[in-house]
């Protein structure tokens, strides 16, 4: 029996299963932890082979590195899996040569957006001397044939797209050419090994699961990864598949609220509403609360109509700036005046609202964070995460930032509330860096903002509780 060991290792928090953001959810202001549903897939696709699996998520678990020890002496397994951030990649490294010195012969796999078809600079850049094979693709299709054939014929392994892999010491990539289209053919996320409590819907006080709806964007932003690591072809799950996925969470483990995970959720109406009258016409109707990202040009009043009554309580809108000229250099395909609208529409609706905003493109001026803040102050959204843009490899911000200011300034390691880049051509990092606390402090210090969440008719004391958490969490983060 193969015995694997799936892990997001002792560190920082990350949204680690989240690959085209990969958040320090510690840093932010008011993002909550997802479930590592990354772990759960492969959990359950390794069920068809003979498979002994240990699955724990460290960080959420408040873990160290002394817990891991225990584990592996325990455990001892063949395999360790480990699901990467850019964030998190230097520390990941240090935890990987740890579990080699405990045990010499453990395969190890690191999983990750920084390891879709990788150039030859990355495998300088990184001590990558403890590990035996890098997944770029989507792991949950490549796992469990990566695993099996490295025990029975390696030479099948050549043939797995999306990975790469050592061959006397020097690394071969297999390039990912083409996505998997049945996404309705993995199996549901094995959650009876992931601890579901530690995944907590700051909104509810209650478990939040997340279920993956669709892959896939057509959009050419230039600082999201997406439509490299999961393709400009949308694929969608069947609406049949998602509402029994549903269905499991809320008999079996009893989890009544949802993220509902897609690069964007609303991007084709018919689906949407579709899904939206199945939920509506069953017994789960008013018995389940979920959240969906949307971009704001690809919702209408009845779309949100539909999803408020399927139980939709919140949207998150990527709205990214107050400034059409930003918008239009960082290839958004919106305005101004549809972020507008959205919002709008949204409140309308009855729905709160999570806008997330992008500082620190190398064009931006003061003018541009100007007109930034005064959008951000006149949505007024229930929710706002400021962060400065990260030049992720494989993104065009990544070329466009280090052609153009041509530095050495290496961003691995580094996330979307540190020290990332030089800055922009005007303002330095420092001065964004205090452009983003600045606001952050005044936007929720507001009296008409602490007011609205005081004496909203939801608040419960768990609620009131958890709005404290998070309000010492960012101020704690912030200073």
């Amino acid at each position: 029996m193969i015995k694997v060991m799936l892990i997001y290792p002792p560190g920082e928090i990350y949204q680690r299963g989240e690959d085209r953001c990969q958040i320090n959810v510690e840093a932010s202001v008011s993002n909550a932890l997802r479930a590592c549903n990354d772990l759960g897939y492969i959990a359950s696709g390794l069920k068809k082979f003979d498979c002994s699996i240990f699955l724990k998520d460290y960080p959420a678990e408040k873990k160290t590195f002394v817990d891991l020890k225990q584990d592996i002496s325990s455990f001892l397994p063949d395999v360790v899996f480990i699901s990467i951030t850019n964030g998190s990649i230097y520390n990941d490294l240090k935890i990987v040569k740890e579990i080699k010195d405990l045990k010499n012969d453990v395969v190890i796999i690191l999983k990750g957006a920084l390891f879709f078809n990788p150039d030859k600079d990355l495998f300088d850049e990184l001590d990558l001397i403890n590990v035996d094979y890098l997944i770029g693709g989507e792991a949950e299709f490549i796992v469990p044939d990566l695993i099996k054939y490295h025990f029975t014929d390696k030479n099948q392994i050549k043939n797995i797209q999306g990975i790469s892999y050592k061959e006397d010491n020097k690394w071969y990539t297999n390039d990912l050419t083409d996505f998997a289209d049945d996404l309705d053919s993995i199996p549901f996320p094995d959650r009876s090994l992931m601890n579901n409590k530690l995944y907590i819907n700051p909104a509810t006080n209650r478990p939040l699961a997340t279920i993956s709806t669709s892959r896939g964007c057509p959009s050419s932003c230039i600082y999201c990864v997406s439509p490299v690591i999961s393709g400009k072809k949308v694929r969608f799950r069947d609406i049949n598949c998602i509402f029994e996925e549903i269905k499991e969470c809320v008999k079996k483990y009893n989890i009544t609220d949802f993220f509902f995970k897609s690069d964007t959720f609303t991007i084709k109406k018919d689906w949407v509403i579709e899904l939206c009258n199945l939920i509506i016409n069953s017994e789960l109707k008013g018995k389940i609360n979920w959240a969906a990202n949307s971009r704001v040009n690809t919702i209408d009043e009845e779309m949100l109509l539909k999803m408020k009554q399927a139980g939709c309580s919140i949207i998150a809108l990527g709205l990214e700036s107050g400034s059409n000229d930003s918008l239009k250099k960082m290839k958004k395909g919106t305005t101004v005046e549809q972020n507008e609208t959205a919002v709008k529409l949204i409140k309308k609706a009855g729905m709160k609202i999570f806008g997330f905003y992008l500082i620190g493109f190398p064009w931006e001026t003061e003018e541009h964070l100007r007109q930034t803040k005064e959008f951000i102050f006149k949505a007024d959204t229930d929710f706002i995460e400021l962060s400065i843009a990260v030049p992720f490899k494989g993104s065009e911000l990544y070329s466009m930032v280090f052609d153009k200011l041509n530095c050495g300034e290496k961003v691995l390691g580094k996330d979307s509330f540190k020290y990332v880049t030089l800055g922009t051509d005007y303002i330095s990092n420092e001065e964004l860096e205090k452009f983003r606390k600045d606001l952050i402090l005044k936007y929720h210090l507001r009296p008409s903002y602490i007011f609205k969440k005081i004496f909203s008719k939801n608040l419960t004391p768990s609620l009131f509780f958890n709005y404290v958490k998070y309000g010492l969490r960012m101020i704690r983060n912030l200073f």
